[in-house]
Protein backbone atom coordinates (compact mmCIF):
# COMPACT_ATOMS: atom_id res chain seq x y z
CA UNK A 1 0.00 0.00 0.00
CA UNK A 2 1.27 3.44 -0.81
CA UNK A 3 2.55 5.62 2.11
CA UNK A 4 0.04 8.30 1.19
CA UNK A 5 -2.85 5.88 1.74
CA UNK A 6 -1.56 5.06 5.25
CA UNK A 7 -1.46 8.75 6.09
CA UNK A 8 -5.07 9.26 4.83
CA UNK A 9 -6.43 6.37 6.98
CA UNK A 10 -4.72 7.68 10.13
CA UNK A 11 -6.29 11.12 9.66
CA UNK A 12 -9.79 9.95 8.64
CA UNK A 13 -10.33 7.23 11.26
CA UNK A 14 -11.15 9.49 14.31
CA UNK A 15 -13.81 11.39 12.33
CA UNK A 16 -15.42 8.18 11.12
CA UNK A 17 -15.83 6.81 14.66
CA UNK A 18 -17.05 10.19 15.98
CA UNK A 19 -20.03 10.12 13.59
CA UNK A 20 -21.06 6.57 14.55
CA UNK A 21 -24.08 6.66 17.01
CA UNK A 22 -23.30 5.06 20.38
CA UNK A 23 -25.55 2.48 22.05
CA UNK A 24 -27.39 3.89 25.15
CA UNK A 25 -25.94 2.84 28.47
CA UNK A 26 -28.06 0.63 30.73
CA UNK A 27 -30.15 2.51 33.29
CA UNK A 28 -28.00 1.43 36.22
CA UNK A 29 -24.95 3.20 34.71
CA UNK A 30 -26.71 6.51 33.95
CA UNK A 31 -25.98 8.06 37.36
CA UNK A 32 -26.69 11.64 36.29
CA UNK A 33 -30.38 10.83 35.73
CA UNK A 34 -31.13 8.69 38.78
CA UNK A 35 -28.21 9.36 41.14
CA UNK A 36 -28.30 5.66 42.04
CA UNK A 37 -32.02 5.78 43.05
CA UNK A 38 -33.90 2.97 41.20
CA UNK A 39 -37.22 4.86 41.44
CA UNK A 40 -35.73 8.06 40.05
CA UNK A 41 -33.90 6.15 37.32
CA UNK A 42 -37.11 4.38 36.33
CA UNK A 43 -38.98 7.70 36.29
CA UNK A 44 -36.30 9.19 34.04
CA UNK A 45 -36.49 6.17 31.71
CA UNK A 46 -40.30 6.39 31.51
CA UNK A 47 -40.30 10.16 31.00
CA UNK A 48 -42.08 10.88 34.31
CA UNK A 49 -41.16 12.78 37.48
CA UNK A 50 -41.42 11.61 41.08
CA UNK A 51 -44.02 13.45 43.26
CA UNK A 52 -42.62 15.60 46.05
CA UNK A 53 -45.58 14.77 48.30
CA UNK A 54 -47.80 11.89 49.35
CA UNK A 55 -51.59 11.73 49.55
CA UNK A 56 -53.88 9.89 51.94
CA UNK A 57 -57.55 8.94 51.90
CA UNK A 58 -58.97 7.62 55.12
CA UNK A 59 -61.72 7.15 57.66
CA UNK A 60 -61.85 9.23 60.86
CA UNK A 61 -63.73 8.95 64.15
CA UNK A 62 -64.05 11.32 67.12
CA UNK A 63 -65.62 11.30 70.57
CA UNK A 64 -66.35 14.80 71.86
CA UNK A 65 -67.43 16.14 75.24
CA UNK A 66 -67.53 19.26 77.40
CA UNK A 67 -66.65 18.96 81.10
CA UNK A 68 -69.47 19.94 83.45
CA UNK A 69 -67.11 22.22 85.38
CA UNK A 70 -67.01 24.58 82.39
CA UNK A 71 -70.82 24.80 82.39
CA UNK A 72 -71.27 25.36 86.13
CA UNK A 73 -70.73 29.15 86.04
CA UNK A 74 -73.49 29.48 83.43
CA UNK A 75 -75.96 26.60 83.95
CA UNK A 76 -76.93 25.11 87.31
CA UNK A 77 -76.20 21.42 87.71
CA UNK A 78 -79.08 20.71 90.17
CA UNK A 79 -77.67 17.56 91.71
CA UNK A 80 -80.52 17.26 94.25
CA UNK A 81 -83.74 15.34 93.65
CA UNK A 82 -86.00 18.39 93.62
CA UNK A 83 -85.00 19.50 90.13
CA UNK A 84 -83.89 17.53 87.03
CA UNK A 85 -80.15 17.22 86.51
CA UNK A 86 -78.49 19.13 83.72
CA UNK A 87 -77.84 16.91 80.66
CA UNK A 88 -74.28 16.09 79.65
CA UNK A 89 -72.84 17.54 76.46
CA UNK A 90 -71.19 14.87 74.31
CA UNK A 91 -71.15 13.72 70.70
CA UNK A 92 -69.46 11.37 68.28
CA UNK A 93 -68.35 12.17 64.74
CA UNK A 94 -67.59 9.83 61.83
CA UNK A 95 -66.28 10.92 58.46
CA UNK A 96 -63.77 10.87 55.63
CA UNK A 97 -60.61 12.86 55.13
CA UNK A 98 -58.11 13.63 52.38
CA UNK A 99 -54.52 14.49 53.33
CA UNK A 100 -51.74 16.07 51.26
CA UNK A 101 -48.47 15.28 53.03
CA UNK A 102 -45.09 16.85 52.40
CA UNK A 103 -41.94 16.38 54.46
CA UNK A 104 -43.15 18.43 57.44
CA UNK A 105 -46.45 19.96 56.30
CA UNK A 106 -49.84 18.24 56.21
CA UNK A 107 -53.05 19.61 54.75
CA UNK A 108 -56.05 17.70 56.19
CA UNK A 109 -59.46 18.15 54.57
CA UNK A 110 -62.48 16.43 56.13
CA UNK A 111 -66.23 15.92 55.94
CA UNK A 112 -68.04 14.19 58.80
CA UNK A 113 -71.38 13.45 60.38
CA UNK A 114 -71.64 14.58 64.00
CA UNK A 115 -74.33 13.08 66.20
CA UNK A 116 -74.81 14.94 69.52
CA UNK A 117 -75.47 12.56 72.40
CA UNK A 118 -77.75 15.20 73.89
CA UNK A 119 -80.74 13.98 75.86
CA UNK A 120 -83.85 15.93 76.72
CA UNK A 121 -83.29 17.90 79.91
CA UNK A 122 -83.56 20.98 82.05
CA UNK A 123 -81.29 23.96 81.50
CA UNK A 124 -81.43 26.54 84.28
CA UNK A 125 -79.41 29.72 83.99
CA UNK A 126 -77.13 30.25 86.97
CA UNK A 127 -78.62 33.59 88.06
CA UNK A 128 -76.01 35.40 90.06
CA UNK A 129 -77.33 37.05 93.23
CA UNK A 130 -81.00 36.06 92.70
CA UNK A 131 -81.18 32.33 91.90
CA UNK A 132 -84.54 31.11 90.66
CA UNK A 133 -84.45 27.37 89.97
CA UNK A 134 -87.88 27.48 88.32
CA UNK A 135 -87.05 29.85 85.45
CA UNK A 136 -85.03 27.44 83.31
CA UNK A 137 -85.96 25.84 79.97
CA UNK A 138 -86.70 22.26 79.02
CA UNK A 139 -84.94 21.36 75.75
CA UNK A 140 -85.74 18.33 73.63
CA UNK A 141 -83.77 17.39 70.47
CA UNK A 142 -85.46 15.76 67.48
CA UNK A 143 -83.17 14.23 64.84
CA UNK A 144 -80.61 16.87 65.80
CA UNK A 145 -77.21 16.45 64.09
CA UNK A 146 -74.57 18.30 62.08
CA UNK A 147 -72.68 17.81 58.81
CA UNK A 148 -69.25 19.39 59.26
CA UNK A 149 -66.58 20.25 56.70
CA UNK A 150 -63.22 21.85 57.29
CA UNK A 151 -59.48 22.03 56.72
CA UNK A 152 -56.56 21.70 59.13
CA UNK A 153 -52.83 22.32 58.87
CA UNK A 154 -50.52 20.03 60.85
CA UNK A 155 -46.77 20.32 61.28
CA UNK A 156 -45.08 16.91 61.35
CA UNK A 157 -42.03 16.18 63.44
CA UNK A 158 -40.56 12.79 62.51
CA UNK A 159 -39.13 10.71 65.36
CA UNK A 160 -38.35 7.52 63.40
CA UNK A 161 -39.21 6.12 59.98
CA UNK A 162 -42.48 4.76 61.38
CA UNK A 163 -43.43 7.33 64.06
CA UNK A 164 -43.99 11.07 63.86
CA UNK A 165 -45.68 13.78 65.95
CA UNK A 166 -48.19 16.33 64.62
CA UNK A 167 -49.31 19.75 65.87
CA UNK A 168 -51.88 21.85 64.06
CA UNK A 169 -55.06 23.90 63.87
CA UNK A 170 -57.80 24.77 61.41
CA UNK A 171 -61.33 25.97 60.76
CA UNK A 172 -64.59 24.34 59.72
CA UNK A 173 -68.34 24.77 59.52
CA UNK A 174 -71.21 22.62 60.74
CA UNK A 175 -74.57 22.57 58.96
CA UNK A 176 -77.40 21.90 61.42
CA UNK A 177 -79.88 19.10 60.76
CA UNK A 178 -83.06 18.40 62.71
CA UNK A 179 -84.58 20.55 65.47
CA UNK A 180 -84.34 21.50 69.11
CA UNK A 181 -87.60 22.26 70.91
CA UNK A 182 -87.78 24.41 74.02
CA UNK A 183 -90.39 24.79 76.74
CA UNK A 184 -90.16 27.85 78.96
CA UNK A 185 -91.50 28.41 82.44
CA UNK A 186 -95.17 29.34 82.83
CA UNK A 187 -96.24 32.95 82.94
CA UNK A 188 -98.98 34.62 84.92
CA UNK A 189 -101.42 36.19 82.43
CA UNK A 190 -102.17 38.88 85.01
CA UNK A 191 -98.50 39.93 85.21
CA UNK A 192 -97.57 42.23 82.28
CA UNK A 193 -93.89 41.87 83.19
CA UNK A 194 -93.95 38.07 83.01
CA UNK A 195 -92.46 35.78 80.44
CA UNK A 196 -95.06 36.46 77.74
CA UNK A 197 -93.24 34.24 75.23
CA UNK A 198 -95.34 31.10 75.46
CA UNK A 199 -97.77 30.16 72.73
CA UNK A 200 -100.49 29.33 75.27
CA UNK A 201 -99.87 31.41 78.43
CA UNK A 202 -102.95 29.94 80.11
CA UNK A 203 -101.45 26.42 80.11
CA UNK A 204 -99.55 25.80 83.32
CA UNK A 205 -99.14 29.50 84.15
CA UNK A 206 -97.39 28.77 87.45
CA UNK A 207 -95.44 25.65 86.45
CA UNK A 208 -91.71 25.41 85.65
CA UNK A 209 -90.61 24.22 82.22
CA UNK A 210 -89.79 20.68 83.41
CA UNK A 211 -93.50 20.24 84.24
CA UNK A 212 -95.01 22.27 81.41
CA UNK A 213 -93.40 20.13 78.67
CA UNK A 214 -95.62 17.26 79.81
CA UNK A 215 -98.80 19.19 80.59
CA UNK A 216 -98.50 21.54 77.60
CA UNK A 217 -96.92 19.42 74.83
CA UNK A 218 -97.90 21.86 72.07
CA UNK A 219 -96.55 24.96 73.81
CA UNK A 220 -92.95 24.77 72.60
CA UNK A 221 -90.69 26.91 70.46
CA UNK A 222 -88.12 25.66 68.01
CA UNK A 223 -84.74 26.69 69.38
CA UNK A 224 -83.34 26.43 65.85
CA UNK A 225 -85.56 29.34 64.82
CA UNK A 226 -83.67 31.73 67.03
CA UNK A 227 -80.94 30.61 69.41
CA UNK A 228 -79.21 28.03 67.19
CA UNK A 229 -77.57 29.13 63.94
CA UNK A 230 -78.19 27.07 60.78
CA UNK A 231 -74.40 27.04 60.29
CA UNK A 232 -72.09 26.66 63.29
CA UNK A 233 -68.40 27.69 63.01
CA UNK A 234 -65.81 25.14 64.14
CA UNK A 235 -62.36 25.91 65.53
CA UNK A 236 -59.85 23.05 65.60
CA UNK A 237 -56.66 22.49 67.58
CA UNK A 238 -54.96 19.09 67.07
CA UNK A 239 -52.09 17.31 68.83
CA UNK A 240 -51.22 13.70 68.12
CA UNK A 241 -48.92 11.16 66.53
CA UNK A 242 -48.91 9.06 63.37
CA UNK A 243 -47.75 5.51 62.70
CA UNK A 244 -46.36 5.24 59.16
CA UNK A 245 -46.61 1.77 57.64
CA UNK A 246 -44.07 1.56 54.76
CA UNK A 247 -45.61 4.60 53.01
CA UNK A 248 -48.61 2.40 52.21
CA UNK A 249 -50.89 3.18 55.15
CA UNK A 250 -50.99 5.29 58.29
CA UNK A 251 -52.75 5.34 61.65
CA UNK A 252 -53.15 8.70 63.39
CA UNK A 253 -54.14 9.12 67.04
CA UNK A 254 -54.87 12.61 68.29
CA UNK A 255 -56.79 14.83 70.68
CA UNK A 256 -57.62 18.50 70.99
CA UNK A 257 -60.49 20.88 70.39
CA UNK A 258 -63.21 20.52 67.75
CA UNK A 259 -65.48 23.14 69.37
CA UNK A 260 -65.68 20.50 72.12
CA UNK A 261 -62.76 18.59 73.59
CA UNK A 262 -62.17 15.38 71.68
CA UNK A 263 -60.09 12.23 71.27
CA UNK A 264 -60.03 10.37 67.99
CA UNK A 265 -58.18 8.45 65.32
CA UNK A 266 -57.86 8.13 61.55
CA UNK A 267 -56.88 5.17 59.39
CA UNK A 268 -55.68 6.02 55.87
CA UNK A 269 -54.31 4.52 52.68
CA UNK A 270 -51.21 6.30 51.37
CA UNK A 271 -50.47 6.72 47.66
Amino acid sequence: MYPGVHMFLLVAAPFAFANTPAEPLPTQFRMSEGEGDPDAARAATEGTTKRAYLMEVGFRGRYLSLPGSLLDPFVSAHSDDEYPERPEIAAYALGLEFVVKEKTANGIFYVEYMNPLLESGYWDDADRGSPDPDDGSWVEPQNFALITVGANYAYELRATNWLSFLFGAGLGAGFVLGDLYEWQAGEDPADPNGNNDNTNPSCGPMEPAFLRYESCPQDSDMVADGDVWPVVPFFDVNVGFRFNISNKASIRLEGGVHDLFYAGSAVSVVF
